[in-house]
């Protein structure tokens, strides 16, 4: 079975929205449950969700709502998820052009 570039593309974008999406309404709730005094959300689910592709809205809701600002060592951690996403899909591009 073969598939259409745009069907491809409108997979990606799909995925991406509703990665980020994920992402961002998992920090967001995280940040009413701290703030109300109840069980969290694991930063590693956190981590996960950028690992897969939801750092760039995670990124801008830990900004406008600052939420995990200040925690320096989820910032590392968070931004060695983002990096080992950004190389991932590289490598995939990289082996989709070469092939």
């Amino acid at each position: 079975m073969e598939f259409s570039v745009l069907q491809i593309a409108v997979a990606i974008l799909t995925y991406a929205v509703a990665v980020n999406i994920g992402s961002g309404v998992s920090l967001w709730l995280d940040k009413r449950r701290a703030v109300a005094g109840r069980r969290r959300i694991s930063e590693q689910a956190l981590l996960v969700w950028a690992l897969v592709g939801g750092w760039p809205l995670g990124i801008w809701t830990m900004l406008q709502i600052r939420h995990k600002t200040s925690k320096l060592l989820f910032k590392v951690q968070y931004a060695l998820t983002t990096i080992l996403n950004i190389a991932g899909i590289a490598a995939v591009v990289f082996y989709v052009v070469q092939n």
